[in-house]
Formats: structure tokens, C-alpha cells, sequence
């Protein structure tokens, strides 16, 4: 049986948009149409992504809700919102490519895993988020090492432990977000405090500011200092609704108010 080429480039054509949402993809394999906009982009960094199983929690959390890509779209592409996971090691090419998402409109959640990068790569992920995103970060800090940057370790409710359990285990520490929904968020590794000269602080641990929203001229950046991906990989069910509420909020910039109590940023911490 004969197959007229528009019919067999027509059934490749429909079988790349179902593959699609299964594997990554650069943009070299969006059809035209896809080209035009993608509503939920996380981004396969490959080298440049620190810790993998974040990036497979973002996948497996907003499974079948995402287009996985291994090329930071341009300007071919409009996005609603982009999600960089564990990013560490950053060069200026990526630093540009992501903040010319935010100034195209896209919504971007940047996660750091400069937690688990060398001093040198620390200190060039430190410039460049300055550089680019004007945001202010200091070096990590291990949450299990005892008392850090005026705060104490974070008592967890006592209730979730039987009386003949090790003190030890009573000091887990919490990521508590108030935005855009108070959730609070085990993190059992280290976290990346940040301050910036505009923006929101949107959770902490302890008084320890490690998560931010802040608005540039036409997007919205949200910087985690702490590692959610694991969290969302290992089926965390407040870390998977905190997302779900980030990654589905009304297109345009991520406008939902602070919750009651909110926290704003501060340059001195």
C-alpha cells in the first residue's frame, strides 16, 4: 500500500506531539505550532544540574502537566512558566537565556543546588545570580550542623515522636513557606539564605530567609535556597500541593497575594 508523503509526514507529525510530553526535548523538536507557546517547562540542565533527583521530582510531580526540555527556549517560544531544578554551576550563556525568559514574560522558578558545588563554583553562582537577577545569596549552610546565622535548630511538634526516641530526632528542620500558601516543607540538607534588593521573602527556616518571589518589568522570579525536588520525589504531600499551586496560577505574572503574615525581604540578614 502506497503512502502519500503529506499523509506520512502528517502521522510523524501527530506522533512527535505524543511522545512529547514522555521524553525531553530541545526545541529543534517542537512542531511550529508548540513553537508559539508551552504552558509548564522544566528544564533538563544536564551538567549544570546538581542533584538529578530534583529534577525527577519536578517530573514526577507534575507528571503529564509538562513539557520536559534539554535547551532553555528562546524567543521562538513564549512560556507561561519555566522551571530550572538544582541548578548549580552556572554559566553567563544560561544566566542570560533564563533572564531573558523573565523579560519576555515567562515566570521563572530558579532552584539552587549551590549547596553541593565547590567553593569556586559557589562564589561564580553567587556573582552571577547578582549579575543578572540582582539577587543577593550568602554560602550554604547545613541544617544539621547546629546553630546557624542567629537561629537554633527547628524544633519539630513533639507529638510526631514517642518519649523513648533520641532528643536528636526532636530538631527537624522546616522550610516554612507563606506564599502562595502557608506550607511548610521538610529539608534534611543544606539550604542557600537569600536577600535581594526587591522582592519577597516567601519561606524561611527558622528566621533564615531561603526562598524569594520578586517581579521584574514584564515576569515573575522565585528563587528556592532550598532543594524541593527531592521533597517531590519522595511524595511529600505538602511539597507537591505548594507546587501545584505555583505551577497553576492564573497566566501572567504570579500575582496572588502574600499569606496572612507575610514576610518581606531584608538586605541584612
Amino acid at each position: 500500500m502506497k503512502i502519500s508523503r503529506r499523509r506520512f509526514l502528517g502521522g510523524v507529525t501527530a506522533s512527535a506531539a505524543t511522545l512529547l510530553s514522555l521524553r525531553p526535548a530541545g526545541l529543534d523538536q517542537l512542531s511550529p505550532r508548540s513553537e508559539r507557546f508551552l504552558d509548564c517547562v522544566v528544564l533538563d540542565l544536564k551538567q549544570h544540574c546538581v542533584l538529578r533527583e530534583s529534577l525527577q521530582g519536578y517530573q514526577t510531580a507534575l507528571a503529564g502537566e509538562h513539557t520536559l526540555l534539554e535547551a532553555i527556549p528562546d524567543s521562538r517560544c513564549r512560556c507561561r512558566i519555566v522551571i530550572a531544578p538544582g541548578v548549580g554551576p552556572m554559566e553567563p550563556a544560561i544566566a542570560k537565556a533564563l533572564s531573558g525568559l523573565l523579560a519576555a514574560g515567562t515566570n521563572l522558578l530558579l532552584e539552587s543546588g549551590a549547596g553541593f558545588v565547590s567553593p569556586s563554583e559557589f562564589a561564580t553562582h553567587q556573582r552571577i545570580l547578582h549579575r543578572y537577577f540582582r539577587l543577593a545569596v550568602l554560602p550554604p549552610v547545613d541544617l544539621w550542623a547546629g546553630k546557624f546565622a542567629g537561629d537554633a535548630l527547628f524544633r519539630a511538634p513533639r507529638r510526631l515522636y514517642t518519649e523513648k526516641e533520641p532528643d536528636s530526632r526532636q530538631f527537624i528542620p522546616y522550610v516554612n513557606y507563606v506564599w502562595p500558601s502557608d506550607t511548610k516543607v521538610r529539608d534534611f540538607s543544606r539550604v542557600v539564605p537569600v536577600s535581594a534588593e526587591m522582592g519577597d521573602v516567601i519561606g524561611r527556616v527558622g528566621t533564615l530567609p531561603v526562598a524569594l518571589k520578586k517581579h521584574t518589568a514584564s515576569g515573575t522570579l522565585i528563587f528556592l535556597g532550598s532543594l524541593l525536588g527531592p521533597a517531590l520525589r519522595a511524595g511529600d504531600p505538602e511539597a507537591r500541593s505548594w507546587l501545584r499551586l505555583v505551577a497553576t496560577v492564573s497566566e501572567g505574572r504570579l500575582d496572588l497575594p502574600m499569606a496572612a503574615g507575610q514576610l518581606k525581604s531584608v538586605s541584612q540578614f
